[in-house]
């Protein structure tokens, strides 16, 4: 039998913020649908939400391809929420990175799920409901040294998020576009930029938990944009000024 509860798809969903929402949806009786590639990783976080009592489906798959994100398309069926969390971080001088890599970096980040939305969202546009939480970054709202493919990535996916909001909420669809800064999830380590754990104040670092908690208020107030952290809201304006620039090179920079 077809289950009554409302199901929320989460991409990257195998660990940090994905897995954090995915926990959140399960325990708030929303049937989950996980995607992501590492499929052992996506099996630990199901049994952590079957044991919420909802139904998981999981969904192994590549989203920095066209290929997966159709995939993805026609097997996660109707959906109440999406959360595009898929992505990667990614530090590199101009020049030192392979194109194939930036191509994928671009898809996974910003076309990709301007391709996925344009699946799921006409489906919640016929129910008249839904919700799509899109996890961009701080990186949006200034310009970042030696990163400039992921600012770029993280640019477009919030700017697009804004524009479906203004399309799409006169017709009981919520979105959001959540930025927050430096998180603590496996994301730098697996990059290679594990010394940022070390560097970067603690004051600077966001929990999963808080990412989840501020899309939720952001949600339940029609906000558009959120940023986690009260330290990040509140150095928004700085972010490109010189001297928050040099700070910041040297926080970041490998001893």
């Amino acid at each position: 039998m077809e289950s009554a509860r409302p199901r929320a798809l989460i991409t990257g969903a195998s660990s940090g913020i994905g897995e954090e929402f995915a926990l959140f949806y399960a325990r708030d009786s929303h049937d989950v649908v996980l995607a992501a590639r590492n499929e052992p990783e996506l099996e630990r976080v199901a049994a952590r939400c079957r044991s919420y009592g909802v139904k998981v489906s999981v969904i192994a798959v590549d989203l920095a391809t066209s290929a997966g994100v159709e995939r993805l398309g026609a097997e996660c069926g109707e959906v109440d929420v999406v959360v595009a969390n898929a992505g990667v971080t990614h530090a590199a001088t101009i020049g030192g990175t392979d194109r194939n890599q930036l191509d994928a970096l671009a898809y996974l980040m910003s076309t990709g799920v301007v391709r996925l939305c344009e699946i799921v969202v006409p489906r919640m546009l016929r129910r008249g409901h839904g919700e799509v939480v899109i996890v961009s970054s701080i990186a949006s709202f200034t310009p970042m040294r030696k990163a400039g493919p992921y600012a770029a990535a993280k640019t477009y996916a919030t700017a697009y998020a804004r524009s479906l909001a203004l399309e799409v909420a006169p017709k009981g669809i919520r979105v959001v576009a959540v930025c927050p800064g430096y998180v603590h999830t496996n994301l730098h380590q697996r990059a290679g930029l594990d010394h940022l754990t070390r560097r970067v104040p603690r004051w600077m670092w966001t929990s999963t938990d808080e990412v989840v908690r501020a899309t939720q208020r952001a949600l339940a107030r029609g906000k558009t944009v959120v940023i986690p952290g009260r330290v990040y809201r509140l150095a928004v304006p700085f972010l490109s000024s010189t001297l928050a620039q040099s700070i910041w090179r040297r926080l970041t920079r490998r001893v």
